[in-house]
C-alpha cells in the first residue's frame, strides 16, 4: 500500500507504532515516496534510534537510500502520472495505522482454491511480481465465502478487523447469461459497498471460468477434444456467457479442482487469446489488489 505519511509522527510519544510502519517500508510490504525534506526527517529518526543503542540495520539502510532516492525525483523533470492512491498515516492514527497495515490484506471470492488458483496464475501470467510476491509471503490471503450468497455480509465482516486503513477488497461473479441481462449480483455488490467494502470487482463475462485460458481446458479435458474444439469456435461475447460447467460435464458434474493446474505456466498471449478486452480486465482487478496491499 502506498503511504502518505506525516512526519510529525516522528515527534510524537510513542515511537513504536512508527518503527513498525517504517519496517514494513523498508521490507517493502508498503511504499513511502517521502519528498528530499521528509526523507531527512526520517533518516534523523532513524539516526536517534542508532545512537539511542537500538539495533536495526534495515531502517538505516532503508533511510539512507529513502533519501537519495527522494533526491532523484525532485530533481526528476517529468513528475509522476497517476497510480494508487495514498492511504494517510498522521500522529492522531498512527498506532491503529501500524496494526492495519501490519495483518495481510484480504481479497473474498467465492471459493479459495479455485478463484485463489486463477488469481495467482493470472498474477504471473501478467507479470504482477509485486502480486505474487505478496500472495507468496502471505501479505494477501483469500478469503472463501462458499458462493455469491453470504459474500456481502463475508466481506463487510471482514472489514471489521481494521480500524483505519480497511484493505478488503471483493471478486465476484456476475452470472449474467448473456450481455443484456442485469447481473443477479448487483444487490450484493450495493450490500458491500454500503457495509463499507472499498474496493470490488465484479467480471464482465459470466464466471472466472469463462476467463481461464484454452490451454486449461485442453489438459483438463483430453478426452473431450470435440467439446474443447467447440469451445475454441465461439465467439468471446457466446463463450464469454456460456456456463462451462454445463458444457464440459453437465449440469450435476463436476468440474476439475484446482480450476488452474500447478506446474503449468502461462503467459499473457494465452489469456490474450480468449478476447481482445480480457487482459485489460484482468489487468483492472490486478491494479485493486494494489490498491490493498
Amino acid at each position: 500500500m502506498l503511504l502518505d505519511i506525516d512526519v510529525e509522527v516522528f515527534d510524537g510519544d510513542d515511537h513504536v507504532p512508527v518503527i513498525e510502519i517504517l519496517t514494513l517500508v523498508a521490507r517493502g510490504r508498503h511504499d513511502w515516496l517521502p519528498t528530499t525534506l521528509d526523507a531527512l526527517r526520517a533518516e534523523a529518526f532513524v539516526a536517534k534510534l542508532h545512537a539511542a543503542k537500538l539495533k536495526a540495520p534495515a531502517l538505516k539502510d532503508w533511510a539512507m537510500k529513502a533519501s537519495e532516492a527522494a533526491a532523484d525525483r525532485s530533481s526528476s523533470a517529468v513528475p509522476p502520472i497517476g497510480g494508487p492512491r495514498s492511504a494517510r498515516v498522521t500522529s492522531g492514527n498512527v498506532g491503529l495505522a501500524a496494526d492495519d497495515l501490519g495483518k495481510p490484506a484480504v481479497l473474498v471470492v467465492e471459493n479459495r482454491i479455485g478463484d485463489g488458483g486463477f488469481v495467482r496464475a493470472m498474477a504471473v501470467a501478467l507479470n504482477d511480481e509485486r502480486v505474487v510476491h505478496a500472495l507468496r509471503k502471505r501479505w494477501l490471503k483469500f478469503c472463501h465465502s462458499g458462493g455469491t450468497g453470504q459474500m456481502a455480509d463475508l466481506a463487510i465482516d471482514e472489514c471489521r478487523d481494521f480500524s483505519v486503513l480497511v484493505r478488503v477488497a471483493m471478486l465476484i461473479d456476475s452470472d449474467r447469461p448473456d450481455a443484456a441481462t442485469p447481473s443477479p449480483n448487483e444487490d450484493k455488490v450495493r450490500k458491500a459497498r454500503r457495509g463499507g467494502v472499498p474496493h470490488i470487482h465484479m467480471f464482465t463475462w459470466r464466471m472466472v471460468e469463462n476467463y481461464v485460458p484454452f490451454r486449461v481446458w485442453e489438459g483438463h479435458f483430453r478426452h473431450k477434444e470435440v467439446k474443447v474444439k467447440d469451445l475454441r469456435g465461439w465467439i468471446p461475447q457466446q463463450r464469454g456467457y456460456r456456463h462451462l460447467k454445463h458444457h464440459f460435464v453437465g449440469k450435476d458434474g463436476k468440474m476439475p479442482s484446482p480450476l488452474m493446474p500447478e506446474g503449468l505456466t502461462l503467459s499473457e498471449a494465452d489469456f490474450h487469446e480468449l478476447g481482445p478486452d480480457v487482459v485489460a480486465e484482468l489487468r483492472q482487478v490486478l491494479a485493486m489488489l494494489h490498491e490493498i496491499l
